[in-house]
């Protein structure tokens, strides 16, 4: 059975106050501890929501250091068929007639199939249909389509789960009456197509042209015989102004002018809203370590140097950094303007995006001719001049073949690359016979349209194919169906060497350093030097990054999770707090204990002052008896 106590029962004394009096005495340890607690963890939280905005900032300034995506002009049209688009800084006027837009060749069945077809008619009965590019067996096979028992629902159902850029539909033309009709999912002279294997009431001589495949055509030029077209797959044309994209939609248009300016209004609004979110940042820095001397109490970082140290960084990367149209206000923020930035934009785009993003220069060892040129570089380069050395040249594949004049028709010259692939056979589409020029022009062709990056050559004697770029990625093969085979003169080759005296990954002429322990990691160079077997240091690379490199590099310092001053710091108050919560529970141990053995105490004196209460009563009796008896 418990104890059970009566504060103050005998003794008169509130017992259960003195205690929670006394308790209140012992805790004043344990209350400064949760206090600092308290500290400690508004700390971290603060800590956490700046390491987040400054992420974020670090984000954006990395984008804009990006000045090879910059959208540096702007494009009109004179007809609103024909719309324009820029990439990068282009800069160029055309005028040009629409002579044709590009179609999608499209193939319906004959009216006049009897019986009239229904979707369950049988047009394929031997349940497998070849796709050609160009007219049935004499064309180049694209591919076979598997129609089951070869009914109109089944030959739709089957051709539009194939992958040969085919779309069918059974067109209901009368009630029950049905035709057959395939389209190319792409437009262009090109993507025509035939069908084979069709029959019953839908044979394939039934199936005529509803809509030719052709390409867009621009004819730029009315004089004769200076006057030029050019042509398009698709209503898009790309590069006939270099960085700018065409796109026309009706036919028939004449003299319509595109006019591509340089026009930096899309980079200054990026900019500007890189010196808002800059100034929000330091405009939070500020507040976290405020002192209210009204209150006569500081923000929740008040005193750390590291925020302190962190707001003159970026102050003093600002006001270095010479960026058109930024600058320092008297009271510690930014400024954007946005006139001075378009004015010296306009007047030289190439230092205005060098002072946000980076530079380097190349000074080549004595003997060494050419370049190594920043091809990239990352938010972790920094500036300084780095040693390149290349103990490996790249190269670009080539094969060589003779197959001996003249040429006979049938012979099939095959390039693959990975698993693209481009056949020509001598004498196809009646082109002349038997000339290297003629198999140059047509493999150049064949292979452009089948995505392989080779090109085509010949001396008059053999026949060259060169991978359009370095390295072992644009290997390929090369081969004739008669004759010599063709022999791999030249393998492939990636460069290898090193940057800042660090091993360097090599992919075609490229140079990249990934690298931790060089400030020049993340730093790619292209390489293009002479003498071509020269090799060993070709020199030094200066990099020098711009404002927004440089405020992305320094956030991106301060908010590493590792090494980063702020993440270090958050990291400690978080490891306080742990600390302070443990010492929390202890003391809460050593209270409940304390009161404990307070409460017994205070208990056991009660006891004894009832024991002393009774005994003093009985005396008093025992002498009051005795007075009376003796009386």
């Amino acid at each position: 059975m418990s104890n059970v106590s009566i504060s103050g029962a005998i003794s008169g004394i509130d017992t259960a106050s003195l205690v929670n009096q006394l308790m209140n005495v012992e805790a004043q340890s344990q209350t400064s501890i949760k206090t600092k607690q308290t500290a400690a963890q508004k700390a971290a939280d603060s800590y956490t929501s700046l390491i987040k905005s400054l992420k974020t900032l670090a984000t954006q300034s990395a984008e804009l250091a990006k000045t090879s995506t910059w959208q540096g002009s702007s494009a009109t049209s004179s007809a609103a068929s024909v719309t324009a688009t820029t990439t990068g800084n282009a800069v160029g006027t055309i005028t040009f007639d629409v002579t044709e837009i590009a179609k999608a060749h499209t193939l319906i069945s004959d009216p006049t199939a009897t019986p009239a077809v229904s979707t369950s008619s049988v047009i394929a009965s031997g349940g497998t249909l070849t796709i050609y590019n160009g007219t049935a067996g004499t064309g180049t096979p694209r591919g076979t389509v598997s129609v089951g028992g070869g009914t109109l629902a089944e030959v739709v159902a089957g051709i539009n789960a194939s992958s040969l850029g085919l779309r069918a539909a059974a067109v209901q033309t009368a009630p029950g009456e049905f035709r057959l009709q395939v389209t190319s999912t792409t437009s262009g002279a090109a993507a025509a197509f035939s069908l084979d294997g069709l029959d019953g009431p839908v044979d394939p001589t039934d199936m005529n042209i509803l809509t030719a495949g052709t390409d867009a055509m621009l004819t730029i030029g009315t004089v004769p015989g200076t006057g030029y077209t050019v042509t398009s797959a698709s209503n898009t044309f790309t590069d006939l102004l270099p960085g700018v994209s065409l796109t026309v939609s009706k036919k028939g248009e004449t003299n319509v002018t595109v006019d591509a300016k340089l026009d930096g209004t899309a980079v200054a609004t990026q900019v500007s809203a890189m010196v808002d979110a800059t100034n929000a940042v330091l405009t939070t820095l500020a507040a976290s370590t405020a002192y209210n001397f009204g209150t006569k109490s500081g923000a929740a970082l008040y005193g750390d140097s590291s925020i302190r140290s962190l707001q003159q960084q970026i102050l003093t990367t600002v006001g270095g950094a010479g960026a058109a149209g930024v600058q320092l206000t008297r009271d510690g923020k930014l400024t954007f303007d946005k006139a001075a930035f378009l004015k010296a934009f306009v007047a030289d785009p190439e230092t205005t995006a060098q002072s946000y993003g980076a530079t380097s220069s190349f000074t080549p060892n004595t003997g060494v001719l050419g370049k190594a040129a920043m091809a990239l570089y990352t938010a972790n380069t920094r500036a300084g001049t780095y040693d390149v050395e290349v103990s490996v040249r790249s190269a670009k594949e080539k094969w060589t073949a003779t197959p001996g004049v003249p040429i006979a028709d049938g012979q099939v010259f095959t390039v693959s690359q990975g698993s693209k692939t481009a056949t020509y056979t001598v004498g196809e589409g009646g082109a002349p016979t038997g000339t290297f020029a003629t198999m140059v022009a047509a493999m150049n062709i064949k292979a452009a349209a089948a995505g392989i990056t080779t090109t085509a050559s010949t001396d008059g004697t053999s026949l060259f194919m060169t991978a359009n770029g370095a390295g072992v990625a644009s290997a390929f093969t090369m081969s004739f169906s008669v004759g010599p085979a063709a022999a791999q003169t030249t393998a492939g080759r990636d460069i290898v060497g090193t940057i800042d005296g660090e091993e360097a990954t090599g992919i075609g002429d490229i140079l990249t350093l990934n690298s931790a322990t060089s400030d020049a990691n993340g730093l790619s160079l292209t390489i293009d030097i002479t003498p071509a077997l020269y090799t060993g240091l070709i020199g030094d690379v200066e990099f020098k990054p711009g404002l927004a490199q440089n405020l992305s590099r320094l956030l991106g310092d301060a908010t590493e999770s590792t090494t980063g001053s702020l993440a270090q710091s958050q990291q400690r108050r978080v490891d306080d707090v742990k600390d302070f919560q443990a010492q929390i529970d202890a003391w809460d141990i050593r209270l409940a204990s304390r009161r404990t053995s307070l409460t017994r105490q205070f208990s056991a004196m009660e006891t004894a002052l009832a024991s002393l209460k009774s005994s003093s009563s009985a005396i008093t009796n025992l002498l009051a008896a005795t007075e009376n008896a003796n009386a």
